[in-house]
Protein backbone atom coordinates (compact mmCIF):
# COMPACT_ATOMS: atom_id res chain seq x y z
CA UNK A 1 0.00 0.00 0.00
CA UNK A 2 2.88 2.54 0.82
CA UNK A 3 4.36 1.62 -2.20
CA UNK A 4 1.48 2.39 -3.96
CA UNK A 5 1.10 5.69 -2.74
CA UNK A 6 4.65 6.85 -3.15
CA UNK A 7 3.95 5.91 -6.87
CA UNK A 8 1.35 8.24 -6.84
CA UNK A 9 2.65 10.95 -5.16
CA UNK A 10 5.91 10.51 -7.83
CA UNK A 11 4.02 10.45 -11.00
CA UNK A 12 1.80 13.47 -9.57
CA UNK A 13 5.05 15.58 -8.86
CA UNK A 14 6.31 14.89 -12.38
CA UNK A 15 3.13 15.47 -14.30
CA UNK A 16 2.41 18.73 -12.29
CA UNK A 17 5.95 19.89 -13.85
CA UNK A 18 5.41 19.05 -17.16
CA UNK A 19 2.01 20.87 -16.57
CA UNK A 20 3.98 24.18 -15.43
CA UNK A 21 6.70 24.21 -18.13
CA UNK A 22 4.13 23.76 -20.68
CA UNK A 23 1.52 26.31 -19.57
CA UNK A 24 3.84 28.87 -17.82
CA UNK A 25 7.37 28.37 -18.68
CA UNK A 26 10.41 27.10 -17.04
CA UNK A 27 10.45 29.53 -14.11
CA UNK A 28 7.68 28.67 -12.61
CA UNK A 29 8.82 25.27 -13.17
CA UNK A 30 12.13 25.72 -11.33
CA UNK A 31 10.17 27.50 -8.12
CA UNK A 32 8.31 24.39 -7.55
CA UNK A 33 11.42 22.42 -7.80
CA UNK A 34 12.91 24.60 -5.61
CA UNK A 35 9.95 24.63 -3.43
CA UNK A 36 10.06 20.70 -3.51
CA UNK A 37 13.41 20.42 -2.90
CA UNK A 38 13.20 22.50 0.22
CA UNK A 39 10.39 20.24 1.80
CA UNK A 40 12.48 17.32 1.36
CA UNK A 41 15.66 18.65 3.05
CA UNK A 42 13.17 19.73 6.07
CA UNK A 43 11.67 16.42 6.20
CA UNK A 44 15.15 14.90 6.03
CA UNK A 45 16.71 17.64 9.14
CA UNK A 46 13.94 16.49 10.95
CA UNK A 47 14.37 12.86 10.22
CA UNK A 48 18.12 13.17 11.12
CA UNK A 49 17.95 15.42 14.51
CA UNK A 50 15.31 12.74 15.69
CA UNK A 51 18.33 9.65 15.16
CA UNK A 52 20.48 11.79 16.84
CA UNK A 53 18.10 12.44 20.16
CA UNK A 54 17.58 9.08 19.98
CA UNK A 55 21.19 7.83 19.90
CA UNK A 56 22.04 10.00 22.65
CA UNK A 57 19.03 8.93 25.09
CA UNK A 58 20.54 5.16 23.88
CA UNK A 59 23.91 5.79 25.10
CA UNK A 60 22.75 7.60 28.28
CA UNK A 61 20.84 4.58 29.29
CA UNK A 62 24.11 2.12 28.36
CA UNK A 63 25.94 4.65 30.73
CA UNK A 64 23.79 4.28 33.52
CA UNK A 65 23.64 0.79 33.46
CA UNK A 66 27.38 0.30 33.40
CA UNK A 67 27.67 2.50 36.22
CA UNK A 68 24.58 0.64 37.86
CA UNK A 69 26.98 -2.83 37.15
CA UNK A 70 30.48 -0.75 38.68
CA UNK A 71 28.50 -0.05 41.75
CA UNK A 72 26.69 -3.85 42.16
CA UNK A 73 30.18 -5.43 41.85
CA UNK A 74 31.69 -3.05 44.30
CA UNK A 75 29.15 -3.67 46.62
CA UNK A 76 29.65 -7.24 45.94
CA UNK A 77 33.59 -6.55 46.73
CA UNK A 78 32.94 -5.08 50.04
CA UNK A 79 31.04 -8.24 51.20
CA UNK A 80 33.24 -9.79 53.89
CA UNK A 81 33.56 -13.06 52.22
CA UNK A 82 34.65 -11.76 48.81
CA UNK A 83 37.05 -9.02 50.11
CA UNK A 84 40.02 -8.85 48.85
CA UNK A 85 39.96 -11.37 45.57
CA UNK A 86 41.63 -10.46 43.23
CA UNK A 87 39.13 -11.33 40.20
CA UNK A 88 36.81 -9.18 41.44
CA UNK A 89 39.02 -6.30 41.91
CA UNK A 90 40.14 -7.02 38.20
CA UNK A 91 36.50 -6.80 36.93
CA UNK A 92 36.13 -3.72 38.76
CA UNK A 93 39.59 -1.88 37.59
CA UNK A 94 37.49 -3.21 33.53
CA UNK A 95 34.54 -1.88 34.77
CA UNK A 96 35.81 1.45 35.77
CA UNK A 97 37.79 1.98 32.56
CA UNK A 98 34.88 1.28 30.74
CA UNK A 99 33.29 3.89 32.22
CA UNK A 100 35.84 6.25 31.51
CA UNK A 101 36.10 5.44 27.91
CA UNK A 102 31.95 5.92 27.75
CA UNK A 103 32.41 9.00 29.41
CA UNK A 104 35.21 10.29 26.81
CA UNK A 105 32.92 9.22 23.98
CA UNK A 106 30.19 11.07 25.56
CA UNK A 107 31.68 14.29 25.42
CA UNK A 108 33.40 14.09 22.04
CA UNK A 109 30.21 13.22 20.46
CA UNK A 110 27.54 14.28 22.49
CA UNK A 111 25.85 17.78 23.55
CA UNK A 112 24.70 16.11 27.52
CA UNK A 113 26.56 16.99 30.66
CA UNK A 114 28.43 14.40 32.59
CA UNK A 115 28.73 14.19 35.99
CA UNK A 116 31.96 12.96 37.10
CA UNK A 117 32.96 11.78 40.97
CA UNK A 118 36.64 13.33 41.92
CA UNK A 119 38.83 11.45 43.88
CA UNK A 120 37.65 13.02 47.06
CA UNK A 121 33.97 11.17 46.24
CA UNK A 122 32.27 14.71 45.60
CA UNK A 123 30.44 15.15 41.95
CA UNK A 124 31.72 17.37 39.44
CA UNK A 125 29.82 18.55 36.31
CA UNK A 126 31.49 18.90 32.78
CA UNK A 127 30.00 22.00 30.58
CA UNK A 128 28.34 20.97 27.19
CA UNK A 129 31.05 21.01 24.34
CA UNK A 130 30.28 23.14 20.97
CA UNK A 131 32.08 21.34 18.06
Amino acid sequence: MKTILNSIIIISVILNGGLLIYLFGPVPFFLFLSALLNLLLVSYIIYSIRQKNSLEEDLQSMYEKMNSFCDHLEDVHSLEMYYGDQNLQNLIDHSRQLINGMIDFQLLYSNAEVQIESDNGEEEETPKTEK
